[in-house]
C-alpha cells in the first residue's frame, strides 16, 4: 500500500464477504417484506406505546438494540424499526433486514437545512445524496452521488404531499462528521446542489443498489446551517406530534408498495 490513494477508494466489487449477514441472521419465512426505518426516537417511542405491535426480531450488536416490529396498517402487514444514528450502524441494521427477507424500504429521518428557501419542517425527498461518508465506498465504486430508487421516491413524495406536508425535491449531503460541517463545506455542497445534510442516506442507497432492494427515503429539515450562526430550531425543541405523524405517513406509504 502507498500513500498515492486513500484506502477508502479501494473498492472490491465481489459480492461474497467473509462475514455474510445471513450467517448470523437467517431469513424468516412469512416475515413482511416491506419495512419502515426511522431515527426519530421520540416518535418511535410514541409509536411503540400507541399500537398493538408484535416484535418479530431484535438486532443486537454490542451497544445496539433494534427491535423490529410487525405492524398492520390499512389491512397490510409491514415492519417498523428504529436505526441508530450514523451510517455504519444504520447500514448494519439495513443488511440484517435484507438478510431476514425484506426487499422494500421507506426511511424517514431528520436533517439540516442548507438553503434559506426551505424552512424547518420541510420534507425533502432527495433525488441523490453526496457521498461524503465512508460506508458507501464499500458497496459502490467511488463516485460523487448515490441514488435511492426513483420510483420509490415518487411514492414517498406523493405520500407526504397528500398528508399536507411542505415537500421539496433536491440533493442531500451525507456526512459522518456533523461537528465538521464548516461554512466552507456547506457552501461547497450547496454549489453541488445540496439542500439538506444527513448522516445515512448515501450509505443506505449504496447498500440498496448493491443488494438489489428498493429504498425510498425522506428527510425533514430540523435545524438550519445556512446562516452565520447555527439555528437548532426543531432539532432541539422537538415537536413529537409532528415527527410521529411523519412516521405514520411513512407506514401508510409503505403499505401501498
Amino acid at each position: 500500500m502507498t500513500d498515492e490513494q486513500a484506502p477508502i477508494l479501494d473498492f472490491d466489487p465481489r459480492t461474497a464477504s467473509i462475514i455474510e449477514p445471513g450467517a448470523l441472521h437467517p431469513k424468516i419465512d412469512g416475515l413482511p417484506h416491506r419495512c419502515v426505518i426511522t431515527w426519530m426516537g421520540d416518535a418511535f417511542a410514541r409509536f411503540e406505546s400507541s399500537h398493538d405491535l408484535v416484535e418479530r426480531y431484535r438486532f443486537t450488536l454490542e451497544s445496539i438494540r433494534n427491535p423490529i416490529y410487525e405492524y398492520e396498517v390499512d389491512g397490510e402487514k409491514i415492519l417498523v424499526t428504529m436505526a441508530n444514528v450514523g451510517a455504519p450502524a444504520a447500514a448494519a441494521l439495513f443488511e440484517v433486514l435484507i438478510a431476514l427477507g425484506c426487499s422494500e424500504f421507506i426511511a424517514i429521518g431528520s436533517s439540516g437545512g442548507l438553503v434559506a428557501a426551505h424552512a424547518p419542517g420541510t420534507v425533502v425527498i432527495p433525488e441523490a445524496a453526496i457521498r461524503d461518508e465512508g460506508v458507501s465506498y464499500h458497496y459502490a465504486a467511488p463516485a460523487t452521488l448515490a441514488h435511492p430508487d426513483p420510483e420509490m421516491q415518487t411514492i414517498v413524495h406523493d405520500a407526504y404531499l397528500a398528508a399536507g406536508n411542505h415537500v421539496a425535491r433536491g440533493i442531500a449531503w451525507t456526512t459522518d462528521a456533523f461537528y465538521r460541517e464548516t461554512s466552507a463545506k456547506v457552501a461547497q455542497r450547496v454549489s453541488q446542489g445540496a439542500i439538506a445534510v444527513d448522516m445515512e442516506l448515501a450509505s443506505l442507497a449504496a447498500v440498496a443498489s448493491f443488494r438489489n432492494v428498493r429504498l425510498g427515503h425522506a428527510l425533514y429539515l430540523a435545524d438550519t446551517l445556512h446562516r452565520d450562526q447555527w439555528d437548532p430550531s426543531e432539532l432541539v425543541d422537538r415537536d413529537t406530534t409532528f415527527r410521529y405523524e411523519l412516521l405514520l405517513t411513512a407506514t401508510r406509504a409503505c403499505a401501498t408498495l
